[in-house]
């Protein structure tokens, strides 16, 4: 995989949502409203994107995923899913609740309970992915129409980017 950050992981994962069944590219705009960030944070980053060969982004035309960005966006949700899956299904904890308690600040950011399964080692979530019985293989593999089925993150804006079609 792509080692990819948290933050990076979202804005390709919101890109694939937007683009993965529409032959259209995401704009900058709704990046920005979906993240909830400023519209300059999205240049940054799809410029970042872009030199990093993880997205093609066009200034005034919006922006899609190579095929390793694709990749590392599927394999991003994936990870978060195993994680969710583990801790709301097998540890019965409340994840919303985890992230708005003062511990789980880093930087004097809400951190996200399901990073962790950004930072396990491949073995380690394969292995949490068996544990939990989770159906995918190592990227999540869901067409736009059953993002239902994974983490909220990626649920919320599938919800979103249907709503503004």
């Amino acid at each position: 995989m792509t080692d990819v950050s948290e933050s990076v992981g979202r804005y390709l994962s919101t890109i694939h949502v937007l683009t993965a069944e529409a032959d259209r590219r995401a704009r900058p705009g709704e990046l920005a409203d979906l993240l909830d960030v400023s519209a300059p944070s999205v240049t940054g980053m799809l410029a970042t994107l872009d030199d990093r060969g993880l997205a093609v982004y066009e200034k005034y035309e919006g922006v899609t995923l190579t095929e390793e960005g694709e990749a590392a966006a599927r394999e991003f949700a994936w990870r978060r899913c195993v994680a969710e899956n583990f801790l709301e299904d097998d540890l019965e904890l409340d994840l919303s609740a985890l992230a708005d308690g003062e511990a789980s600040e880093r930087d004097g950011e809400p951190e996200d309970p399901r990073a962790i399964g950004q930072v396990l080692s491949d073995e380690a979530v394969h292995r949490l992915k068996d544990l939990v019985n989770h159906p995918c293989d190592g990227e999540c593999n869901a067409p736009n129409d059953e993002y239902r089925a994974c983490s909220d993150d990626v649920r919320e804006t599938a919800e979103s980017a249907d709503a503004e079609s």
